[in-house]
């Protein structure tokens, strides 16, 4: 097929390129100011000084992910409250009729995906991030088969929720059943699931640096580490944590996993400090008294807050202590706090928000632990979370609601309710863990993202190589990833793109997405992107018309045009019967004769050049007159690869 190209040389932000007329195709494109980079989504980073950094605000994706008691996982927009989709994460009812799989704690992982624990189903399961482009294509049609809002009516109606199983956004299944272990295909385990609520029943759940999950059972208490790609579970590295009853988990910036111990019931209140590196592991008990604690929460000052449940106690625990130090010499206090308090959160300010389940409110602290204010937030709320934008969540199991506060509104301006969002036929959430995303994106590890499409102007159009220039401290990362499409609709599976590597699986398409991660996993110091260059997958060839000026009255056989090709390509690999010559409109090609032919240098630079000729004849027919006439001349090498060029000409009558 001919490339329907056709150029026009321009310097400009794109570099000395060919630029198109009419349906343009851009060879290149390198990103490199704060204008380039502002073309982007930008999470989690900041444009300055013509590089991208890290921001040092505290941020996530536009996204809360709700479990409900019916049995799904419901995926919010935090901007608007609308409901994007709604996922059932278990067969309905495995216990019986009414005994959903209760899911509970979902978190979020570094790539905007979310991870829920059945508490009656013995499960984890991870749901993939749609907007993305995270999911699985398991019938080979093309599309995600996924829950969508259809009706863009902001509301997940039952008509638009897909049966458990065929979901191609649901990932996987992990059974965390002893005996039964393993990962699943959604719909596929037929073993049986673990109803009781106080045996496997997953409640601690948290993403690490790394974009794996650590996951705990509850009695016995058995932590996971589960493979973020791939849901495989480390078999050899399954922790086994007698006397503990984990109830909820976070993990701090030094790779430190907190987990509570359930507050009544099972065992001694303690809080468990577990490291993810080494498997060592450590039980506080908070005060002499053994004081109950329930929801986790981290600042970004280095405390862990604690609940304190029925004990009516807000916790402060110094994340940095010492393996074994003793308490209450090392800055850990505790204070008053709410009856039955739940879930905790913190928000960039370091202000800690407690949930009171019997108060229907949501209390916030100073960081020191005094109390500033209670907010109403509806009946029996249960678990809290921070947003894109510093606004405060929080989930109630009392009804269908979850509500919004904006932390500055308010006639004190410390905070009230400003959007109620009704999730209908939810029956209500029971909540906890990181619902947004932002303690893994910004405490565990902090990361950005920067996504851009780059328009090469073409449909079918082939992709060359990703480069970039970059900055990578130890202990810090720089990766980038590409998809693409021809209707930024249907997208390719994504590539992983090495720095000036040519793509090999990225599909022929319009559009190339680009998504670029920076990531510090120790350190303080960010990586810096300073530039990226996007290449289609043509070869740029050099091409001479001769003659440069064309009398159309002028007889002869042939024309005669020389091609070059850059360093690493041989003239000689051309297929002669490829190459075509078009003029500016691209309606008509012509194709060169098959002889004669000829490799040599006729421009004396040292780079071999393939002669080939057109009919005199068909070429004076096609151009028309004018002192800038463009010429392109297209083809492909003889295994596929494609190669364009032009000249500049003048054409008299």
């Amino acid at each position: 097929m001919s490339l329907i190209l056709a150029f026009i040389l321009v310097f400009s932000s794109f570099g000395l390129i060919p630029t198109p007329i009419g349906n343009p195709l851009i060879a290149s494109r390198t990103y490199t100011t704060d204008a380039d980079f502002n073309e982007g989504i930008l999470v989690g980073l900041d444009a300055m000084n013509d590089q991208l950094n890290l921001s040092t605000e505290h941020v996530t994706l536009p996204f809360i992910w709700v479990p409900n008691n019916e049995g799904t996982v419901s995926k919010v927009n935090t901007e608007t409250g609308d409901e994007l989709g709604r996922y059932w994460v278990a067969p309905p009812d495995p216990g019986g009729i009414g005994k959903s799989s209760s899911p509970s704690r979902t978190t979020v992982d570094l790539q905007g995906n979310c991870w829920v624990g059945n508490r009656d189903a013995g499960t984890v399961v991870k749901i993939g991030l749609y907007e993305a482009g995270i999911w699985e294509d398991r019938n080979d049609n093309g599309i995600c088969e996924t829950s969508l809002d259809l009706d863009s009516n902001g509301v997940i109606d039952s008509t638009e929720i897909l049966p458990w199983g065929e979901d191609e956004c649901v990932l996987f299944e992990v059974v965390l059943i002893k005996g039964k272990e393993g990962t699943f295909t959604p719909g596929k385990y037929i073993g049986g699931y673990d109803t009781s609520h106080w045996r496997t029943s997953p409640r601690s759940l948290a993403v690490d640096e790394n974009n794996n999950l650590w996951a705990a059972s509850y009695s016995p208490c058995y932590f996971y580490h589960i493979n973020g790609e791939t849901g495989a579970i480390d078999f050899d590295n399954i922790v086994y944590i007698p006397g503990h009853y984990a109830y909820g988990a976070v993990i701090d910036g030094n790779g430190i996993l907190w987990s509570t111990n359930r507050p009544t019931n099972h065992g001694t209140p303690h809080i468990l400090r577990f490291n993810t590196s080494d498997q060592t592991s450590e039980k506080i008990y908070l005060t002499d008294s053994k004081l109950q604690s329930y929801g986790l929460g981290l600042d970004y000052l280095g405390h862990l807050f604690a609940s304190g449940w029925n004990h009516r106690k807000l916790h402060r625990v110094n994340i940095t202590r010492p393996l074994g130090a003793s308490f209450p010499y090392i800055g850990e206090f505790y204070k008053w706090g709410p009856y039955n308090a739940r879930g905790v959160a913190c928000t960039s300010d370091n202000d800690v928000w407690v949930i009171s389940t019997s108060a229907n409110s949501v209390y916030r602290f100073y960081n020191n632990g005094t109390f500033r204010k209670s907010i109403y937030v509806g009946p029996s709320p249960t678990g809290v979370a921070v947003d894109a934008v510093g606004k405060v969540w929080v989930c109630n199991n009392g009804d269908d609601t979850i509500v919004r506060i904006n932390t500055t509104d308010g006639g004190d301006g410390l905070g009230a309710v400003d959007l109620v969002v009704l999730i209908v036929g939810s029956k209500g959430h029971y909540s906890y863990s990181d619902m947004t995303g932002i303690m893994a994106r910004t405490i565990t590890t902090r990361i950005g993202t920067w996504t851009v499409d780059f328009d090469s102007g073409e449909a079918g159009t082939p992709w060359g190589k990703i480069l970039w220039n970059s900055l990578e401290p130890e202990g810090t990362t720089v990766n980038v990833k590409v998809r693409s499409s021809d209707d930024q609709l249907t997208w390719s599976p994504w590539e992983d793109a090495f720095n000036d590597v040519q793509l090999s699986s990225t599909p022929d398409g319009r559009y190339l997405q680009i998504e670029t991660t920076l990531q510090i996993i120790e350190g303080e110091e960010s990586p810096i992107l300073y530039d990226l260059t996007v290449n289609i997958g043509y070869i740029l060839a050099t091409v001479d018309f001769d003659p440069d000026t064309l009398n159309q009255k002028s007889k002869g056989k042939w024309i005669t045009v020389y091609i070059e090709l850059p360093e690493d390509f041989d003239v000689q690999f051309i297929d002669i019967t490829t190459v075509e010559l078009s003029d500016v409109d691209l309606s008509e090609w012509i194709t060169a004769e098959l002889k004669p032919n000829n490799i040599g240098d006729h421009d004396g630079d040292g780079i071999p050049d393939l002669m080939v000729k057109f009919v005199r004849e068909e070429v004076i027919e096609l151009l028309n007159p004018g002192e800038s006439v463009i010429v392109t001349i297209s083809g492909a090498l003889n295994d596929g690869t494609p190669f364009i060029g032009t000249d500049v000409i003048r054409v008299i009558h």
